[in-house]
């Protein structure tokens, strides 16, 4: 038999042997982002040193931050990826987002505002773009749904009050909050946002849906409109309070 028919052991096999073994004994936390990414690249990229091309890809990005918030088609143009692995890098984020908000469940019930604060943040997992969201609640404060309403610019978004009107008629809603991002981590409340928060609770008053607050998630953090008193919002704590 020729030694080329025979089967070559992988070129890389021991070493991504003894990571998997450190990631079981201890998890992603006792390693380094470079080899996290390394180990996240064994699964597109079979036969390939992994470590020299995940210190690479960190160079290009600056952190797996970055990285993990660029559409595939940017990964694969400026790390010379293919396809297939850029769409597994960019899928990291997306699926954080949708882990965090499948922890709540659809029947969650809200009991104050850090519990809505919390939830809010989950929507907005690796969004590098201005987002609106509405969350809708029932008499119980249980949530109903979640919808994205729109998707905009990395420093804003266009709202489209008649469509909130008609969405909460549909889900039979008694509270409404409403909630979106600042990409840039800006913890300022714009006079843009208070006016088209007035709006909406102008145009929700005369169907008996209460506005209870505007979330704006602001990075690892939110501000709260109804915990800063604007618009007279009452928030989660205040409605119960009446209840």
């Amino acid at each position: 038999m020729h030694m080329s028919d025979k089967k070559k052991p992988h070129p890389h096999g021991k070493h991504r042997e003894r990571m998997r073994a450190r990631y079981m004994r201890a998890g992603l936390d006792a390693m380094a982002d470079h080899e996290v990414l390394e180990m996240l690249l064994y699964y597109a990229i079979p036969r390939q040193d992994t470590n020299k091309m995940a210190h690479k890809i960190l160079s290009e990005f600056g952190s797996l931050h970055g990285l993990f918030e660029a559409g595939p088609a940017e990964i694969q143009k400026r790390c010379g990826l293919t396809e297939n692995t850029a769409v597994l890098l960019s899928m990291v984020a997306p699926l954080a987002r949708r882990y965090s908000q499948s922890k709540w469940g659809k029947r969650t019930v809200f009991a104050n505002t850090r519990d809505l604060g919390e939830y809010a943040k989950a929507l907005f997992i690796g969004e590098t773009i201005e987002c609106f969201y509405l969350i809708f609640l029932d008499n119980r404060f249980r949530l109903i749904s979640t919808e994205l309403l729109a998707k905009g610019t990395i420093d804003r978004v266009e709202l489209y009050p008649k469509e909130i009107v008609r969405r909460a008629i549909y889900q039979n809603a008694s509270y409404v909050v409403l909630t979106h991002n600042h990409p840039s981590g800006s913890k300022s409340i714009s006079a843009a946002d208070i006016d088209a928060t007035s709006h909406i609770i102008n145009l929700l008053d005369g169907l008996e849906i209460v506005v209870l607050d505007h979330v704006v998630v602001c990075g690892e953090d939110y501000v709260s409109l109804a915990g800063k008193r604007i618009l007279g919002l009452q928030g989660i704590d205040g409605a119960l309070d009446k209840t």
